[in-house]
């Protein structure tokens, strides 16, 4: 028992591997060519076939790649990093990613980050990206009318480490006029491939592994998941993350300007 408990154990540890190359290898390569495809002067029906070939593609490779976090979650093999990064600048790229699709589908999008934050926090930014990328993402997807929100906000300790960093609670608030959920299905969001309607997944997309991973994600880097809703009114998700930043380094650095020719 013992042995076929180490021998489950290995197979898990190098499911992430063999999935990343034997998997997402050549689903890439398809996404390449179709892209390539896509730039050639196409009659319409072939343009079309093209485009839902892309779409699948990323579709898949998006699964994929919420299989592989889950399945270095559950391993432990998913390390966070410390590295200096600029909330604002990110919400700003945030805020030019979502804009036009929530502008298609007749959306306000309000993005704010509040001047208690430091310009520079040390943290992960490529995971806090993605917990904010999913919270986001589903909020205008679940929402057909009215708008969305999203505030950033940190509680600051001015406590200096050895490292000479002081602890930063950093909060994000997303707040959606969506079609909300029942109160008895909240606790089941958070569970993996648990989806709130199966058709309204179906009509906008998904696979049930964003929350879960979002939550764990927080939780890696100290921090918690929570949300709050009514059916028909609309969500509000918030998260917070344990980070630190550099006391008195307030201020982006000053670049020199450039002289044209």
């Amino acid at each position: 028992a013992k042995e076929a408990a180490e021998s489950a154990g290995h197979a898990k540890s190098e499911f992430p591997a063999v999935v990343n190359h034997k998997v997402r290898t050549p689903i890439n390569t398809d996404i390449g060519f179709s892209n390539l495809l896509r730039d050639f002067e196409l009659a319409s029906e072939q343009t079309e076939y093209v485009n839902n070939i892309h779409k699948s593609g990323v579709t898949l490779e998006g699964l994929i790649a919420d299989i592989l976090d889950v399945s270095r979650l559950d391993a432990g093999q998913l390390a966070v990093e410390h590295s200096p990064f600029s909330a604002r600048e990110y919400i700003d790229d945030l805020a030019s990613h979502f804009t036009p699709m929530a502008h298609r589908t007749g959306l306000k999008l309000d993005m704010k980050v509040d001047p208690n934050v430091p310009v520079f926090i040390n943290g992960d930014q490529s995971r806090f990206r993605q917990v904010l990328m999913n919270l986001v993402g589903n909020a205008i997807k679940f929402t057909e009318n009215g708008s969305v929100e999203v505030r950033i906000s940190s509680s600051r300790s001015s406590q200096v480490d050895a490292d000479g960093m002081c602890g930063l609670r950093l909060f994000a608030e997303i707040t959606d006029t969506g079609i909300g959920i029942p109160a008895e299905r909240i606790p089941e969001l958070f569970k993996p491939f648990n989806q709130m309607d199966s058709s309204s997944t179906r009509r906008r997309g998904g696979t049930g592994l964003g929350l879960v991973i979002s939550k764990r994600l927080c939780e890696l880097m100290g921090g918690a998941i929570s949300v709050d809703s009514t059916p028909g009114e609309g969500s509000t998700f918030r998260f917070s993350l344990a980070l630190s930043y550099e006391k008195g380094d307030s201020q982006p650095p000053i670049e020199t300007p450039q002289t044209g020719t």
